[in-house]
């Protein structure tokens, strides 16, 4: 029965991420997990904890298997499953309640090594990534998605210790979230400018993995929304973004595409950043162009943090053997340099696809930039939740980071989000749509871009330090009581 309320656990905290996003399930999943977890043998939390994690990962990474068959979906949701395991080293009952108030620290311990490992990390389903419209979202500018997830978790506790009348551990609970509110009543950053910009969400031929078999048709689809939007816009734009993959024909080997694009620039007078994929000596790169009237490419940005199993294929054997899709997946070679487009007073940092999930990438370009562009492409995932599960992470990052955030992909779901993450323009999902709007340019570092690093750590520390002095302590008990029984036993013996 309890690895049964584990998995309604898992599927209530999967209601927390699109489609449903409904913030507030993320606290009563996890208060629901901290109640079928007392008491419990290890074994049995154990169980109870794997459960809860297929019941949550499944159903949320269920768009990774759309193109590319179930195995590989599988081996994800169960290995994101296992890497939860942490939480069930914490024996907490109705005797030991107090130690419950470790959940919080366990849940970011978890999260920083899903972020991490293996591959550089996956951590998608991260708590505070479901959090952008909860009332303490706020908290994220000054600790990150680890603050947000943090915070959630102490929601949980608090339901738990309702339902338990623990009453001496809401005092600690409702303390924590005064002080953390507190938080809130500090100003939020300057807007030093303003910058007029338009996203392109030019759409593709067809949704699916092969849908840059027709680059040339998907170029000339984002050429032509751009023209379209130029020609009728009564004020032109300052600049022009569009998505990751917009461009999959290498503009300075295609001499077509490459004249199209300065035309295009040059015709308006106004920069355009691209994403492109430049089959270079060394091998392929995911790029962010800047491409500029007379000068042509001014800057370019290669994308650091590879999609693993995407854009290269780690243990590539293996791979092929759970999916033969894997070989024809050529690998990418990464960007070793950060490099940020400027356009007038506009400092913008891309950051491409996968790159989102990065939170010292993340970071790094913050702290240079003041704008954020999220370049992304949603076609390889057809219609399913994908697209706006990303959504709300770009949300999370923009409070986060307190920079506005225009997030553009070739189809699915392209925003412009605020640094309080509210969405100032929307696309309908697969919409062929030019989205425009004046941004603010703010290039303060937030409390989280300075330190959120330091405060995952230091969250993270905590659980791993008590698990190991709790352990070594129980092994050292149980050492120094054995001699004494072995002793008792011989005199025993002896005396019989």
């Amino acid at each position: 029965m309890v690895i049964i309320k584990g998995f309604i656990a898992g599927l209530l905290a999967f209601g927390a991420f699109a489609p449903l996003s409904l913030w507030w399930l993320a606290p009563i999943s996890m208060a629901v997990l901290l109640q079928t977890l007392s008491d419990a043998s290890f074994v049995k939390r154990l169980a109870i904890v794997f459960t809860f994690g297929i019941g949550f990962f499944a159903p949320l990474l269920s768009w990774s298997n759309i193109y590319v068959g179930d195995l590989p979906w599988i081996v994800l949701f169960v290995l994101e499953s296992i890497l939860l395991l942490p939480i069930a080293l914490v024996p907490f009952s109705k005797q030991y309640p107090g130690r419950a108030l470790l959940f919080p620290f366990l849940l970011i311990l978890t999260e920083a090594l899903s972020s991490r490992f293996p591959f550089g990390g996956f951590g998608w389903g991260r708590i505070g990534f479901s959090q952008a419209d909860a009332p303490y979202s706020f908290i994220a500018r000054w600790g990150g998605t680890p603050a947000l997830t943090f915070t959630a978790s102490l929601s949980a506790l608090f339901i738990y210790f309702l339902f338990t009348l623990k009453l001496k551990h809401w005092a600690f609970i409702v303390a924590t979230f005064i002080l953390l509110s507190s938080l809130s009543i500090f100003p939020n950053s300057k807007i030093i400018g303003r910058k007029s910009i338009v996203a392109i969400q030019g759409g593709v031929p067809s949704l699916g993995l092969h849908f840059n078999a027709r680059a040339r048709e998907v170029f000339t689809m984002h050429v032509k929304k751009t023209k379209d939007y130029l020609s009728s816009a009564p004020h032109p734009p300052e600049i022009v973004f569009w998505p990751e993959n917009s461009v999959d024909l290498d503009p300075f080997l295609d001499p077509i595409v490459n004249s199209d694009l300065q035309k295009l620039v040059d015709k308006w007078k106004i920069p355009l950043i691209i994403g492109a994929v430049l089959n270079e000596s060394k091998g392929f790169s995911n790029a962010s162009i800047l491409w500029e009237p007379k000068k042509g490419a001014t800057s370019i940005y290669r994308k650091e943090h590879l999609t693993p199993f995407g854009e290269y294929i780690p243990l590539r054997n293996l791979a092929e053997f759970i999916s033969p899709l894997a070989s024809s997946v050529a690998d990418f070679h990464p960007g070793r340099t950060l490099v940020l487009h400027t356009s007038g007073n506009a400092v913008i940092a891309p950051i491409i696809c996968y790159e989102l999930l990065d939170d010292s990438l993340g970071r790094a370009m913050s702290q240079r930039s003041n704008l954020l562009l999220v370049q992304t492409n949603s076609a390889t995932f057809g219609r399913s939740p994908e697209s706006a599960q990303q959504l709300g992470i770009a949300r999370t990052r923009a409070i986060e980071h307190q920079k506005y955030i225009v997030s553009v992909s070739t189809t699915g779901i392209s925003a412009i989000i605020t640094p309080s993450g509210h969405i100032l323009e929307k696309s309908k999902f697969g919409a062929i749509v030019a989205l425009e709007s004046t941004v603010g340019l703010i290039d303060d570092a937030s409390f989280s871009d300075r330190f959120g690093s330091q405060i995952e750590t230091f969250l993270a520390a905590i659980p791993a330090l008590w698990i190991i002095g709790f352990y070594v302590l129980a092994w050292t008990k149980r050492k120094s009581q054995s001699p004494q029984k072995f002793q008792k036993a011989t005199t025993v013996k002896e005396i019989a």
